[in-house]
């Protein structure tokens, strides 16, 4: 009836074991953003201050959240979350 509850539990266990099906809208976006060349994608970075992500992942990001009509940065970083 009640979730597993114990509380003398020392050690977190997440499973981390998930796949993504092969008809998934995400694997449509990365297949796409990965058919961009490179040279398009980087362009001129800077050489200063700290690392940026990479942008073809960015793009996966606000591609994936666009489609799904999430437009604000703070709803995009939950869905990342999840």
């Amino acid at each position: 009836m009640y979730q597993n509850y114990t509380t003398g539990q020392t050690a977190l266990t997440l499973n981390l074991d998930f796949t993504i099906p092969n008809n998934h809208l995400a694997n449509t976006i990365s297949c796409f953003v990965d058919s961009i060349p490179e040279d398009v994608l980087l362009g001129d970075t800077a050489k200063t201050g700290r690392p940026a992500y990479h942008p073809a992942m960015m793009l996966k990001i606000l591609l994936f959240a666009y489609s799904r009509r999430v437009f604000l940065g703070r709803k995009i970083e939950l869905m990342l979350e999840e």
